[in-house]
């Protein structure tokens, strides 16, 4: 009983580690084929077909954080290999091309090629324009139809401006040509009007007219120098209408300073190559009430 006892064992220990060897043996090649790894190739386009050389590539795996990178080369091809089965998503995107994006399935051990076309960007971008309203600027300007600027006296300070011309220059729509060099003689034009002699603009110094016949003859001869005024008004647009009949173009008011309460000065000396020298006094006091509105 013991002797057929033991040779029934091995057999059953060789039967055993055979099914053993098959069952690994057998599993290998499945495994193998489930894990086989994937391509991705192709080439960057644009609208027209053309490579795009450079465009930057990336592929996502769906559900992961898994990433890939490539670069185009100069015939826009590109390619990813050793990429795992599943849901992915490739982007590109390029100089002057909007990001263009396209999803995909890869299957076990698939070679895919796609090409991906790409859009060129929006040449537009959007502006936004805010202004808020300088301290000590009439609230009536607000209601005037059309374009306002207001030139500040930090603006004219900052600037260093050395004439009129180069303060109405910082104005959008305002074309200002030089005479002598020294502003006295305007030609300002507004919104691609004839600047000469500024006859279709309004000159006006604390809202009164700079020219001799506004209603006549509008040509301005002699403009006062810059250092006078604080501030600098502009007026473009359908508002400038209610001034007088000069005012195609638009209208200009320079503001002057206001007397100081205490009497006060300054003086600013200026010189330059060629024996330039320019001076500027400036003193003011109030007498009494003049400085500011009496209550009614």
């Amino acid at each position: 009983m013991s002797q057929n006892s033991v040779p029934n064992s091995r057999v059953l220990k060789s039967l055993l580690l055979l099914a053993a060897l098959f069952c690994v043996f057998g599993t290998v090649p499945a495994a193998f084929a489930q894990t086989a790894r994937a391509t991705l190739s192709g080439r960057a386009l644009d609208q027209n077909g053309a490579a795009v050389p450079g465009a930057r590539l990336t592929l996502r795996q769906a559900g992961t954080h898994v990433e890939f990178a490539a670069t185009a080369d100069d015939s826009g091809a590109y390619s990813f290999k050793d990429l795992a089965p599943g849901a992915y998503t490739l982007s590109a995107s390029g100089q002057g091309f909007a990001v263009s994006s396209e999803g995909l399935s890869l299957a076990s051990g698939e070679a895919r090629a796609l090409d991906l076309a790409l859009r060129p960007a929006d040449l537009a971008e959007d502006v936004v324009v805010s202004s808020t309203r300088i301290a000590g600027t009439p609230e009536v300007l607000e209601r005037i139809p059309g374009s306002v600027e207001i030139l500040s006296t930090e603006q004219l300070e900052q600037a260093r401006v050395f004439s009129t011309t180069e303060a109405l220059r910082k104005s959008a729509g305002v074309n200002v040509r030089d005479e002598e060099g020294f502003g006295l003689r305007p030609n300002i034009g507004i919104r691609g009007l004839n600047p000469t002699r500024s006859t279709k603009v309004l000159l006006l110094e604390d809202g009164v007219p700079l020219t001799y016949a506004p209603y006549g003859d509008n040509a301005s001869y002699y403009h006062p120098p810059i250092d006078r005024f604080q501030t600098v008004e502009i007026l473009k647009g359908s508002g400038q209408v209610v001034y007088g009949p000069q005012t195609v173009g638009g209208v200009i008011n320079y503001i002057t300073r206001n007397p100081p309460t205490e009497p006060s000065g300054s003086l600013t000396l200026t010189g330059g190559n060629r024996d330039y020298f320019n001076g500027h006094v400036n003193y003011g006091f109030s007498a009494g009430t003049t400085s500011r509105p009496r209550p009614c």
